[in-house]
């Protein structure tokens, strides 16, 4: 194979990791399971639902952030079957995380979300300050303690 077409394959490989999630059916699941509570921007409810913007990508640079992404009962409890669930979580970190998503952030998958989403988590404020702390404690303070 020649040197161009060796680039070419691997731009091509590296832009289908970069994308690893179908855009329309997150967005119509996003719309039916997720945004009536969050919001159509993703900014929640000040003092009872989460934002979502601008904070999974820092809730995702740690590993109990990412199974606290997948875990909390809004995602566990969902209608979404596995694979539809790492679809919007891949959505959500790509549109409405880019700036607080870490650069090695592997994309979830169908499997990852089947073993670590159930149980839901039943003391949900207690871990979200824990990982808030932890977040803090890494100089990341973008994150509210309490939303």
């Amino acid at each position: 194979m020649k040197p161009r077409a060796v680039l070419a394959a691997l731009a091509l490989v590296a832009a289908s990791q970069a994308q690893a999630y179908d855009a329309a059916r997150a967005r119509q699941d996003w719309v039916l399971n997720c945004m009536g509570c969050h919001t159509a921007d993703g900014s929640g409810i000040p003092g009872k639902v989460p934002p979502l913007r601008n904070s999974l990508g820092h809730f995702v640079s740690l590993p109990e952030g990412r199974q606290f992404v997948m875990s909390v009962p809004g995602a566990s409890n969902s209608a979404l079957n596995d694979a539809e669930l790492a679809n919007v979580l891949n959505w959500l970190l790509t549109t409405m995380n880019a700036d607080s998503r870490p650069a090695s952030f592997k994309p979830y998958t169908a499997d990852e979300v089947a073993a670590h989403r159930r149980p839901a988590l039943t003391d949900v404020a207690r871990t979200r300050t824990k990982l808030v702390k932890q977040l803090q404690e890494n100089g990341v303070n973008a994150v509210p303690e309490h939303y």
